[in-house]
């Protein structure tokens, strides 16, 4: 009732003005005014007033900030920012810099957002379990079985093999490949390296952050075997978490984790065939084919000729 009634009366004062100034180019004021005193306020409007001796209100126009989250007083915004600076590798001090030179407000305080983080990752890993359950179910209806054809892949923190984290994914090989199943190794906890600073001054609530707290240690070994072990988990519990075999895998010809599957076998009774991955296949071949032509390309063969040159060895052939 009140929108309606406003928009008939600034219709009406709009109507009044043009016959004032007796044309449809007319003067105005603009201000505005927030919710709250300061700039920091969350809800905001601003008006048009005509300029002539009634001074009415013509127009009027309301802002927003972020809609809410549902059941949730987080705004959109911060959220979307929160996930979109972990994606990046930005977090929290990422995405100050990144509002400053944008001329954005800072984000929400590192104390907040570090409380926020562990909220976000309780709903990241909910969303993440669903998507992967709906895509086993779409695997295995597209196979119309249980017995799948899957493709590992493992990465690191930092590129080398001294990575103190890594995880491994199971991807199917149908016409949409989708990942089935994910698993990390980590061989540090931040919580237990940050409580060793108090190890000795305040022992007592040493001992008790340490028994209290879920350590995120979970692997010893050198980092070079968290792939082939990651991989492993997910095959060893597939048929408990998803009723399945993955009995198909298709892996590089380097890779170390078919000769884990093989010896440690997931499935009594089941053999798990090694597909030779093509793309992998076609750079090793690439890359023996160049050193070939590297190392002999000035040696003449049987025929006279050297290895490389016109319908020889090249790139094009490469």
């Amino acid at each position: 009732m009140v929108k309606s009634f406003a928009g008939r009366s600034m219709k009406k004062a709009v109507e009044e003005t043009v016959a004032a100034e007796n044309g449809t180019e007319l003067m105005v004021s603009g201000d505005g005014f927030w919710q709250t005193r300061g700039f920091q306020s969350r809800h905001g409007a601003a008006a048009l007033l005509s300029c002539n001796t009634t001074s009415k209100v013509l127009d009027i126009e309301t802002c927003k900030t972020s809609p809410k989250v549902v059941a949730s007083d987080r705004r959109d915004i911060n959220v979307r920012s929160q996930i979109a600076g972990h994606l990046c590798g930005i977090r929290h001090a990422g995405l100050v810099k990144l509002m400053g030179a944008m001329n954005l407000p800072s984000p929400i305080q590192d104390e907040r957002y570090s409380k926020w983080d562990r909220d976000l990752l309780i709903m990241v890993k909910s969303f993440t379990e669903r998507s992967m359950k709906k895509a086993i179910e779409e695997t295995v209806a597209a196979e119309n079985g249980t017995e799948l054809m899957v493709s590992g892949d493992g990465f690191w923190q930092t590129r080398d093999f001294q990575s103190r984290h890594g995880a491994a994914a199971l991807i199917s090989c149908n016409a949409t490949p989708k990942v089935l199943d994910i698993e990390t190794c980590s061989k540090t906890c931040n919580t237990c390296m940050g409580a060793l600073s108090i190890k000795k001054s305040d022992p007592a609530k040493y001992d008790k952050i340490i028994k209290s707290h879920r350590c995120e240690k979970n692997y010893e070994k050198s980092s070079g075997t968290m792939e082939s072990a990651a991989i492993l988990i997910m095959f060893k519990r597939s048929v408990s978490k998803y009723g399945v075999y993955y009995t198909k895998y298709v892996g590089d010809g380097d890779s170390k984790t078919f000769p884990v599957l093989s010896k440690i076998v997931p499935y009594p009774g089941k053999e798990i065939k090694k597909i030779e991955d093509l793309n992998h296949f076609s750079k090793r071949m690439k890359r023996a084919l160049e050193t070939i032509k590297r190392q002999h390309g000035r040696k003449k063969l049987s025929d006279g000729k050297t290895i490389g040159g016109k319908n020889r060895l090249s790139g094009e052939s490469f």
